[in-house]
């Protein structure tokens, strides 16, 4: 059993408007935590590649925010596998401020697919091992079912080499990035994040022009990410 733990402190550049902590750098600390840890066990998409000729890939991140901490606001940062089936790893991520409040709280699924096939690998296959998790799970993190289509095209967003991550596919924060620029700046001086839902379902590369589909209703605003017919991400925000 690990659990990562990190210190760190709301820098300038991941705040907001607000010098709040902007959601696209809480989805990053999400995101960095869970890669840290699977790195702290050994099983890091690095190794995954080398050692298992597979790779783990986010499948869904769901992050709810109680709190969103001030520029300079200091707070700690856990991780750990919370759950595991024969195909995924759902790993918890809770940030804290130094007082143990809790500012934010996420649950990110995790698949490996084997470099050569493409099929999902299980999970003891790259070297995962039910010892490593820590069953104790966080309340409010299930993930949901999303509706197949929504609204039409908000925008089309080409990809380009700076949105890359090292496998050279769109890097998983700049699918949000795109959904957030559909905003206008107004948007955020009024409204707070409450939830951020993503499911990630393919992978986009540089040169290619995605559309942006985006539909509002009472359980608030539903992405579709496609290109050309194909879906590749979806996700829903909820705003107070």
């Amino acid at each position: 059993m690990e659990i990562y733990t990190k210190d760190s402190y709301v820098t300038g550049s991941m705040c907001d408007g607000k010098l709040k902590l902007s959601v696209l750098a809480a989805d990053e600390i999400v995101e960095n935590a869970v890669t840290e840890l699977m790195g702290d066990l050994g099983i890091d998409g690095i190794v995954a590649m080398e050692r298992y000729k597979a790779m783990w890939l986010i499948a869904k991140n769901n992050i709810c925010f109680m709190r969103r901490p001030v520029w300079r606001e200091e707070f700690t940062v856990k991780s750990y596998i919370s759950k595991h089936s024969v195909v995924k790893l759902n790993l918890d991520t809770i940030v804290e401020s130094k007082t143990g409040e809790l500012l934010l709280k996420a649950r990110t699924e995790l698949a490996a697919i084997d470099l050569e096939t493409g099929k999902i690998r299980k999970a003891e296959t790259v070297g995962f091992d039910p010892s490593m998790e820590n069953p104790v799970q966080t309340e409010g993190l299930d993930f949901s079912r999303f509706p197949k289509t929504c609204g039409g095209m908000t925008e089309s967003v080409t990809v380009r080499s700076t949105s890359l991550d090292y496998c050279y596919h769109t890097n998983n924060i700049e699918y949000v990035r795109f959904m957030l620029n559909t905003y206008p700046v107004d948007h955020f001086k009024t409204h707070e994040p409450a939830q951020l839902e993503i499911h990630y379902a393919s992978q986009s590369f540089e040169g290619e022009v995605l559309s942006i589909m985006k539909e509002s209703d009472d359980s608030g605003d539903q992405f579709h990410v496609l290109r050309d017919s194909q879906e590749i991400t979806s996700a829903r925000i909820r705003w107070e």
